[in-house]
């Protein structure tokens, strides 16, 4: 594959923010979301700084392991119940306690309140924001009307992570250094009801899969009717069939030591902004921006990451620099170094998060893909609590010195230890290019996120058909969905042909989604090659996305209704 030239990058780039900015309501959501990121990256360092001022190390670790504690307890959950509400509703409820949870704090910490009731406010906002940041992005594939639209929204909304983790820092530091702490969680909460305001427009907006298309299995009626249980037997379903699979689990353990080196990064900058560099409070938020502004560059260079095989190199390189980077600030401890040596940690950091999860995402089996991710946003936050935790062991009893040395130990040890699995992970990890680009042709799965189109690219199965050859007779019950690779093949109704496919067509779909019985015969003209894929994971998957729900109803209604558009049938 040849490099790409820097005019196609610029255009690509351009391209993403045309196609995600056209459409309302997704564009107010990206807004929205970058406001309610760089408010989450800010209310965090100032919190931190706050806990400094009253207890030092001691103090910023207490406070994060106050925020991040019930974060870790009722992640799971808060997930699990918001996908059983109305998305748009959850997230505008979260947000009011987030916007509510910080000017009560910035309240509390101009008035000099007692420090239980700031640690509360500052635990009551973190779970408000871990209930609220999965919904976030779970509810972009329901805004979205075309598959460009999908692939830009999930691209800008990474590009949006990465320009709030260098803007809201900054704030921060701005309004601490010109008027305190107290002021600066005011014009975050601030920020915070501007998000809301953007996310209100959500609460008009239809969620959901329509039970006059698709079918609703008992199993799942029987699950609404108890969903106390049912929300605990996910949880447990989840973490059990993601712990049981060694692939996941070195994958997880390398991630999980990534955001304990995060958790240190975020106590680090207050040790080093006040203890070290002598910049005062608001030189926490800067090094917390340049963090950020590394994280963001990195963000135009990940994006060519995807189809790239194999990729263990790229991520031990990549941890191995992150903490190489932390190191050597030590050895120059002036501001600019310290700025310019983490960016490059936030570079680097960027470059492996992206490689762990695309390596996550290929290893996982489909059925546990969900839980997979699920598990590991619990596993974020208890790396970054036992972060904190060891960064304040380490300042206590090896000195900021200690502390910045000892990542690069543990990094280098872990990927001594777990190099020969993570290298069968990713020989394992082959990717189905041609299945995927054929899939990305047919309407009902370009809809689909990219995780999710390749773990069902996984499991297709090929086969030859010679001209003449009937695929599936009418009348006959459905149980495979079939994509055409090559060849030509002939929709016949009651002796009428009603239409040709070809490659990048799909047929199938009726007697899947309807559960009736086939309702035409697909005869081979020529010699074939076909793509097909279990009934019952062709169900799963397309009612599990709004957005291909609605495409496969179209699809369906179409061809029920007598439309000849050749995208499928039977």
């Amino acid at each position: 594959m040849r490099p790409t030239r820097p005019t196609g990058r610029l255009a690509t780039i351009t391209s993403v923010f045309r196609t995600a900015f056209a459409n309302h309501d997704l564009r107010g959501t990206l807004l929205g979301y970058g406001a309610f990121i760089a408010m989450e990256f800010g209310v965090w360092i100032v919190f931190l700084v706050y806990g400094f001022d009253h207890g030092g190390a001691t103090g910023g670790m207490t406070i994060a392991l106050v925020q991040l504690v019930p974060a870790i307890a009722l992640a799971p959950l808060l997930g699990a119940l918001a996908d059983r509400g109305h998305p748009g509703r959850f997230l505008f409820i979260g947000n009011g306690v987030q916007v509510a949870s910080i000017a009560g704090a910035a309240v509390a910490v101009g008035t000099d309140a007692p420090l239980a009731v700031v640690y509360l406010l500052a635990a009551m906002t973190s779970v408000a924001l871990t209930a609220t940041r999965p919904t976030q992005s779970a509810i972009l594939p329901s805004l979205v009307r075309t598959a460009e639209e999908l692939t830009a929204s999930r691209v800008m909304a990474g590009w949006s992570e990465g320009a709030a983790s260098l803007l809201g820092p900054a704030l921060a530091g701005l309004v601490m250094a010109w008027h305190g702490l107290g002021a600066a969680l005011g014009v975050l909460a601030t920020m915070g009801a501007v998000s809301m305001l953007f996310g209100a427009r959500l609460l008009r907006v239809e969620f959901g899969v329509s039970t006059t298309t698709m079918v609703v299995e008992p199993e799942a009626q029987q699950a609404e009717s108890q969903p106390g249980l049912s929300v605990w037997a996910d949880i447990r379903a989840s973490i059990r069939g993601t712990l049981f699979d060694r692939r996941i689990r070195v994958l997880l353990v390398l991630t999980t030591f990534f955001y304990v080196l995060v958790g240190a990064f975020d106590l680090l900058y207050v040790v080093l902004a006040i203890g070290l560099l002598h910049m005062g409070q608001s030189g926490a938020g800067y090094l917390n921006s340049a963090f950020g502004a590394g994280w963001l560059m990195a963000g135009f260079f990940t994006a060519f990451l995807v189809g790239r095989h194999p990729l263990a190199r790229t991520l031990g390189l990549a941890l191995l620099a992150c903490v190489a980077a932390l190191a050597l600030i030590d050895a120059v401890p002036y501001v600019v170094p310290a700025i310019v040596l983490l960016a490059a940690c936030g570079l680097a950091g960027a470059v492996f998060d992206t490689t762990a999860k695309t390596l996550l995402q290929r290893a996982a089996p489909p059925d546990a893909l969900a839980g997979a991710f699920a598990v590991l946003e619990s596993l974020q936050s208890l790396g970054l609590a036992i972060g904190a935790v060891l960064t304040w062991a380490g300042v206590r009893v090896a000195g900021v010195q200690g502390a910045l040395l000892a990542p690069g130990i543990v990094a280098v040890v872990l990927l001594i230890v777990l190099w020969r699995r993570l290298r069968q992970v990713d020989d394992a990890a082959t990717i189905p290019q041609v299945e995927i680009r054929l899939l990305r042709s047919i309407s009902i799965f370009a809809a689909l996120p990219a995780p999710a189109i390749e773990a069902v690219a996984r499991e297709l199965v090929q086969s030859s058909v010679a001209a003449g050859a009937i695929v599936i007779h009418e009348g006959d019950p459905g149980d495979r969905y079939y994509a055409v690779a090559d060849g030509e093949l002939e929709v016949v109704q009651r002796g009428t042909v009603l239409r040709r496919i070809g490659r990048g067509d799909g047929f199938g779909e009726i007697a899947l989604i309807r559960r009736i019985p086939r309702t035409a015969t697909v005869r081979a003209t020529s010699d074939c090659l076909l793509y097909s894929l279990d009934g019952d994971l062709f169900v799963e998957t397309v009612t599990g996305n709004p957005s291909a729900t609605r495409v496969a109803g179209s699809v369906v209604d179409g061809h029920l209704g007598g439309r000849t558009d050749g995208t499928g049938a039977a």
